[in-house]
């Protein structure tokens, strides 16, 4: 069970040797075998956020329905494809918003299959305890 924080990237190890990433997250991770993955700076949360786009109509009562859609800037483009590319990556916990943003517009030039690489989003194991599942991720 190894932390390191190469380029502001934390990383561990879970007990079934799977390296994984925290790709922009600033809260802590859980997993169900005891591993604690820490939170990513406040500075690479900000800096790795998708760019929303709100369309608003009226709701319920006076309030306002928003539907939101994400685009994924270049700081964020340029940070997925560096740690694909990290060996001593498995997998790259990403937001949700950010996995759909890459399935919707994957990279530029790269193939679907390629571009969302070693991406996986967390897959909760107990809402109460927040736990995520240490051997089951989201594609």
């Amino acid at each position: 069970m190894q932390t390191d924080t190469v380029e502001h990237v934390p990383v561990v190890t879970l007990t079934n040797g799977v390296r994984v990433a925290n790709f922009s997250s600033p809260h802590l991770f859980t997993f169900t075998d005891g591993v604690k993955l820490p939170a990513c700076s406040k500075e690479r949360a900000l800096h790795l956020m998708l760019e929303s786009h709100e369309r608003e109509s009226p709701g319920i009562k006076g309030t306002i329905d928003l539907e939101l859609t994400f685009e994924m800037s270049l700081a964020v483009e340029e940070a997925l494809v560096a740690l694909n590319a990290r060996e001593d990556v498995d997998i790259i916990i990403v937001p949700f918003p950010v996995m759909t943003a890459l399935k919707e517009k994957p990279l530029k030039g790269v193939p679907l299959r390629q571009t969302i690489g070693k991406c996986r989003v967390c897959r909760t194991a107990d809402r109460v305890t927040k736990t995520i599942h240490h051997d089951r991720f989201c594609r």
